[in-house]
């Protein structure tokens, strides 16, 4: 008898301690994989495939060019509910089951997608009361995608028993190496679901929530307008009504929504985890999109996976008729690979769609310049991403995304990107697993608040306020420090951090505020803008004067909150702040002292020399009030400006349009150089560096083509 390899004892040793309900953490599923999966277990580059809309014939040959792309795996069957359930109750797998032999004889392991996304015609037909209602009170009608109520109980039986039957045929199949949970959740035409069947969720989680009547009037304040409920099942959802609904209420309905989607979820999880041990489980989103919480929907989930289409956001903007964000579409993009990072503390997280070509439904995106599609990978990666997926392998000819151009052409030739994913594949293989499952190193924090993102939507104070803006103008401004910046949740652990940034603070749990104070006294620095602690959890205003639980940390009080039209402000720095005077644009809190030092004053109207920007001393800390909502250049600049004061300092410094950020492995650690630019560019480095991609060593300085990638080690 011989002895068994390293990979036989790790395989079966998982049988064992899964027999025995040990769920062991997925690195070690992965190398258990690897005996079962060709795909390399947790070597996950890949591309979204489509054989239920490919003829058979040519499965083959598109597997033999996948793995000679070097391809370790697919997505695939996540829209392909009618040909795996023709009709109720009646399943049809041999397709799925050639295909995925096919695959495997090649070489690429299988993330088969669950298809709760997109119902045939026949469910639709015989249970019409599955249809999504969207805020306007119009329920929705089936030909598309994600017009189902997350709620519905018929929908959820039937989502599960499609997947059940996919983990019965698939569980033990040579080749399936994961699973992906529905598609993009977080994607839709109607945000949210009005439908009776969501009204008597959300009555039901309410008590759950509040317990007694009682505690719910009390924390919506139900006597206004006569609202006090007498019964659970009074309660409405927000639709359209008399008038604007309780901000209390509009809030959990929100909450609710968010929880419905992750409850959906995790009945499918529940099932796989049983059904499916072996496999890594998970779902894929769009990040920049505040739907649902996705702290909450992967919390159980093995990895987060994001979809990322640089080109395609950029003509939306364009579409929408929005100027050009002074960072550039770069930071937009690298702040979605943070929050898909951040989603689950740090851990590694997957592309399960990266833009490969031109892409859209009605118009395209532009053509990704040469280089752009390696670069936007290395970005990915740079910024924590363990595993890519391109979309898609074959242009579709028919349906409605016959413009997301794909690796392969309409007419099947190789597509301008092709060699240069190639190319990409072959690099990050030679990385490894130790690179792709490294550490983000970050020295920074910002807040990122799906409660305050939406309660500001329900009663933003200003027409254009808005927080994911917000969100998105402060990460581009302090990106630039290249010193790493995770996006925490309101009441995490802040002491890993020198400094954090939390703009449009506008709810303010007493769980947060200590954390702030805790985090500033020992040393760190806060900082946060106008709106700061407005509201309670519940949504109602606090009863004290502004900024609310933060006013002795941050050292002053809000004299007046002055929202901006057409009778503009501008602000003058102080010394520490220098530059020109800055512009206001949406909201100016109007800053009275309480012991912090002013930075910044108003220059105009009646409020002219009183504070705009304050800085407290608190312990050995500092926590900063930017009471005006600056322009771009005069928000960069402050932001950095402090950034330098709490000590952040990048490992090296770089022109505009390079980003660079820092993975860690123990003692390891790879500086990632990116260029967003179309020109060479130079970079000044203190020591000698390998370059990993080229086998090559620099000294002195580093050039990084247009549109290049660096991957440097010190030597």
């Amino acid at each position: 008898m011989t002895s068994p390899t390293r990979r036989e004892f790790l395989g079966g040793a998982f049988v064992l301690m899964s027999a025995a309900s040990i769920r062991l953490p997925l690195w070690a599923r992965a190398v258990a994989n690897v005996a079962a999966a060709p795909s390399g277990g947790q070597i996950l580059l890949g591309v979204d495939y489509y054989p239920d809309q490919t003829p058979e014939a040519l499965w083959e040959e598109d597997s033999r060019m996948m793995s000679d792309m070097g391809f370790t795996n697919v997505r695939i069957a996540e829209f392909a509910w009618a040909l795996m359930e023709p009709s109720e109750g009646k399943f049809e797998f041999g397709w799925l089951h050639r295909a995925i032999q096919i695959l495997h004889k090649h070489n690429i392991g299988v993330i088969l997608g669950t298809p709760s996304a997109a119902p045939p015609p026949w469910l639709s037909a015989k249970y019409p009361d599955i249809f999504e209602v969207n805020a306007q009170g119009q329920r929705l009608r089936p030909g598309g995608r994600r017009f189902t109520c997350p709620t519905n109980p018929v929908y959820r039986k039937l989502s599960l028993a499609i997947a059940t039957q996919m983990a019965k045929k698939f569980g033990e199949t040579e080749g399936v190496i994961g699973w992906q949970i529905d598609n993009e959740l977080t994607l839709g035409s109607s945000l949210r679901c009005y439908c009776n069947f969501c009204q008597v969720g959300f009555q039901n989680w309410l008590r759950t929530r509040y317990s007694t009547l009682d505690n719910l009037n009390q924390s919506w304040g139900t006597v206004f307008w006569s609202q006090t409920y007498s019964d659970f099942s009074q309660i409405p959802v927000p639709l359209l009504s008399g008038g604007d609904p309780n901000p209390g209420l509009a809030l959990d309905y929100d909450r609710y929504q968010s929880y419905a989607n992750t409850s959906f979820t995790e009945e499918q999880l529940a099932m796989l985890r049983q059904m499916c041990p072996t496999h890594f489980v998970t779902t894929n989103n769009v990040g920049l999109v505040d739907t649902i919480d996705m702290r909450d929907l992967y919390a159980k989930l093995d990895f987060a996976a994001f979809d990322n289409y640089p080109g395609f956001f950029d003509m939306l903007m364009a579409q929408e008729g929005k100027s050009p964000l002074p960072e550039g579409i770069a930071s937009t993009i690298s702040l979605g690979h943070d929050l898909a990072r951040s989603v689950k503390g740090g851990e590694p997280f997957m592309i399960m769609e990266e833009q490969s070509g031109k892409a859209g439904q009605k118009t395209f995106a532009p053509q990704p310049e040469t280089g752009q599609v390696r670069l936007w990978t290395y970005q990915g990666v740079a910024h924590g991403a363990m595993g890519i997926n391109y979309f898609r392998w074959d242009t579709a000819t028919f349906g409605a995304e016959e413009y997301w151009h794909g690796i392969l052409n309409h007419d099947r030739s190789k597509s301008p990107a092709y060699e240069e994913i190639r190319q990409t594949v072959k690099e990050l293989k030679a990385l490894g697993q130790e690179v792709l499952y490294s550490q983000y190193a970050a020295q920074t924090a910002l807040v990122f608040d799906y409660d305050c993102s939406w309660a500001v939507k329900i009663q933003p104070g200003h027409y254009a306020l808005d927080y994911m803006t917000q969100v998105t103008s402060w990460y581009g401004a302090i990106s630039a420090s290249h010193t790493g910046i995770d996006l925490i949740a309101p009441e995490a652990d802040l002491s890993p951090y020198k400094i954090v940034f939390a703009p449009l603070a506008y709810l303010m749990s007493e769980k947060q505020a200590a954390k702030i104070k805790s985090f500033v006294q020992a040393g760190g620095m806060f900082v946060t803008n106008f709106r700061l602690g407005v509201k309670t959890e519940s949504s109602q205003i606090v009863r004290t004067p502004l900024p609310g639980l933060l006013r002795d940390v941050m050292g002053v009080t809000v004299a007046d909150y002055v929202p901006i039209y057409s009778a503009k402000n501008a602000v003058k720095f102080a010394p520490g702040l220098a530059g020109p005077d800055g512009e206001c644009g949406l909201w100016t809190d109007i800053l009275q002292p309480t012991g912090a030092e002013v930075l910044a004053s108003y220059t105009k109207g009646s409020h002219a020399g009183e504070a705009a920007i304050t800085m407290n001393t608190v312990g050995s800390g500092k926590a900063v009030y930017i009471g005006a909502d600056l322009d771009a250049a005069s928000l960069a600049r402050v932001l950095r400006t402090l950034s330098g004061l709490a000590g952040v300092k990048p490992p090296l410094e770089v022109p505009p349009g390079i980003e660079l950020t820092v993975r860690r492995a123990g003692d390891k650690q790879w500086i990632f150089v990116l260029n967003h630019t179309s020109v060479s560019q130079s970079v000044s480095i203190p020591k000698t560096f390998t370059d990993l991609l080229t086998g090559g060593t620099h000294d002195g300085k580093v050039d990084v083509s247009g549109y290049g990638v660096r991957v440097l080690q010190g030597a």
